[in-house]
């Protein structure tokens, strides 16, 4: 069975959610001796990826190929591929990914990408089984900062696929039962999967030195700068209540500038913690574990939400996997794995003062702490296992492929 993905950045030079999804996706496939081949649609986005690929077809015993030669670096060159440039390059993208999968009868995913759909579609008497993969509801634009260009985009994506899109789906592999129930409400919807947030555990296993410019004892958030998805205002708010208690601790925040970024370095200055919580930045995605696993607690403040509601955060499963403790919100689905005080250190969503205690419970008692962050990693390699989710995966996209084969 071969199977081709259509992206439109390459997830081993991309540190994302979104990204680490697809990876521990592919890597498991690949594991599993299935033969792929990711198509990058979109440039090279520096040059160092430009470095690794350009002169290889394999990376990791994965076939590769690039659409294009451009390499695109910096975030205004970003911006106006993103507005400008990638429309202008549409109608020789489109003949490109039409003689990609010219004939083809294997399996088809695709990046979730307007542009992408519209292609796929438009390619008549297709030979191939067509999937998508989903890990949250396509409205959330609604409820998050973003310019007019970032809603209207996101409403032209959320039409097309339920008005098109996904009538000429063959599968749909959908990350919570949430968005499951959701989907399973449209009319002759294609054959569902669900399956759960995956996480490589492998990253996590090995001991790793605490990384320059981290001082022990520590606390992480690692995520989106934003309120409203991730909750990073409630985090600042509840460290500063007891900060006092444990002043030993700092905080660090790892992730790329935000619209609530100001905000935050406000309430670091209103609170007096400019010694004490530390906005980093973005780390790449092999910086992460080391960064994790050495941390006192991790945190996830993600407050209740429409996206909380559909999604599941990749990195909690990564939290999980270092065995650190964590402190999270009952938000989502998270409740369905996790219980309060035994694997995990529940608070309220959108709570300060539930956030606080739930910080303060974990760092007063650090033996108690390690017990449950052995049993969050317990969770995780239960239901959150890559080496699990990939043979799921994997059956179901061969049941695909046997019936277009009959």
């Amino acid at each position: 069975m071969r199977v081709k993905i259509l992206m439109n950045s390459n997830p081993f030079f991309t540190s994302s959610a979104s990204a680490n999804r697809w990876l521990n996706l592919i890597e498991g496939l690949k594991e599993l001796h299935l033969d792929l081949k990711v198509v990058i649609v979109g440039s090279y986005q520096s040059k160092a990826e430009w470095e690794n690929f350009e002169k290889t077809s394999h990376f990791n015993g994965i076939e590769f190929k690039y659409l294009t030669t451009k390499t695109i670096g910096g975030i205004w060159q970003r911006r106006y591929h993103k507005y400008i440039g990638k429309h202008i390059q549409f109608i020789k993208t489109k003949h490109s990914i039409r003689k990609e999968l010219s004939g083809f009868d294997g399996i088809v995913w695709s990046q979730n990408d307007l542009s992408l759909w519209k292609i796929i579609t438009s390619i008549q008497n297709k030979s191939f089984k067509l999937i998508c993969e989903m890990s949250e509801f396509l409205d959330i634009h609604h409820f998050n900062k973003g310019n007019t260009l970032h809603k209207r985009a996101g409403d032209a994506k959320q039409v097309y696929f339920e008005k098109t899109y996904i009538n000429t789906l063959d599968g749909f592999v959908l990350m919570t039962k949430t968005l499951f129930a959701h989907y399973s409400t449209f009319h002759n919807h294609p054959p569902l999967l669900h399956l759960p947030m995956t996480v490589d555990l492998e990253r996590f296993d090995k001991e790793l030195p605490v990384p320059s410019n981290f001082e022990q004892p520590y606390m992480v958030f690692v995520g989106l700068m934003n309120d409203a998805k991730d909750g990073v205002n409630i985090l600042i708010e509840a460290f500063a209540k007891i900060h006092m208690q444990f002043p030993e601790h700092k905080i660090y925040l790892i992730g790329g500038w935000n619209y609530d970024t100001p905000h935050h370095q406000k309430l670091i200055k209103a609170n007096g913690l400019q010694d004490k919580v530390f906005w980093k930045g973005e780390f790449s995605r092999d910086e992460i574990p080391a960064i994790i696993k050495n941390a006192a607690l991790l945190a996830l403040p993600r407050p209740d939400s429409k996206q909380a509601q559909g999604g599941f955060p990749t990195k909690l499963g990564e939290y999980l996997a270092t065995g650190v403790p964590v402190c999270a919100t009952t938000v989502g689905e998270i409740p369905n794995y996790l219980t309060d005080n035994e694997s995990v250190y529940f608070a309220e969503p959108g709570s300060v003062e539930s956030f606080a205690d739930a910080m303060a419970k974990a760092l007063t008692n650090p033996q108690g702490a390690k017990i449950i962050g052995k049993k969050g990693r317990d969770v995780a390699e239960k239901s959150f296992n890559k080496d699990i989710q990939s043979k799921l995966l994997h059956n179901f996209l061969q049941q695909l492929y046997n019936e277009n084969s009959k």
